[in-house]
């Protein structure tokens, strides 16, 4: 009994505290190998895969890109707006001075200034086709993972008909907790 409560614990620092099996064994002093067997023998590493890779995350980490880019975007655009400031003002400087050797240093610069810009727009353009990128997988895996309300119940009903087999009392008590969650998760899916 004592070995099956460890067991389950281990199952749990593994899947949902991602701890490696080393320190799960020291930490239910457990041998290294018994965590080990346990890991390959349950399919647990597939099950901590799945837990770290959940559409909920994963939307997060496509999300957080989009932001990064946009971010990126943003911080272009402000460089690209201070540029025709300079390059007007170096114009103008340009017009006043009548000394070549003062002047073409300046022109050349204007020309980098205008070159910056061109560059920083196809930067921009860039970061444009990578945010529609994104966020076209960003709705594509939206639609993959939707969980649809059919699709919920018939999991629903698969856990508590376990749960009935394996305990006909305690599922007898959690039925109206079942009617409550399908209500409320039938609002949040409809």
């Amino acid at each position: 009994m004592a070995k099956e409560q460890e067991k389950n614990l281990a199952f749990f620092y593994y899947t949902k505290d991602n701890m490696e099996a080393k320190e799960i064994a020291s930490k239910l002093k457990v041998r290294p190998n018994t965590v080990g067997d346990w890991i390959k023998k349950g399919n647990w590493k597939k099950i901590r895969d799945a837990n770290i890779n959940q559409s909920g995350e994963r939307l997060d980490r496509i999300q957080q890109v989009v932001d990064d880019l946009a971010t990126e975007r943003l911080d272009i655009m402000k460089m690209v707006k201070d540029i025709p400031e300079k390059i007007r003002a170096l114009e103008k400087d340009i017009r006043e001075i009548p000394n070549k050797e003062i002047t073409d240093p300046m022109k050349a610069e204007v020309s980098e200034l205008k070159e910056e810009m061109k560059n920083l727009k196809r930067q921009t353009v860039y970061i444009d086709q990578g945010i529609a990128m994104w966020n076209k997988t960003l709705a594509s895996f939206q639609a993959e993972n939707k969980v649809t309300l059919t699709k919920y119940i018939e999991i629903m009903d698969k856990i508590f008909g376990d749960m009935r087999i394996k305990d006909e009392k305690l599922y007898m008590q959690t039925l109206d907790f079942q009617h409550a969650h399908l209500l409320d998760t039938s609002s949040q899916l409809s």
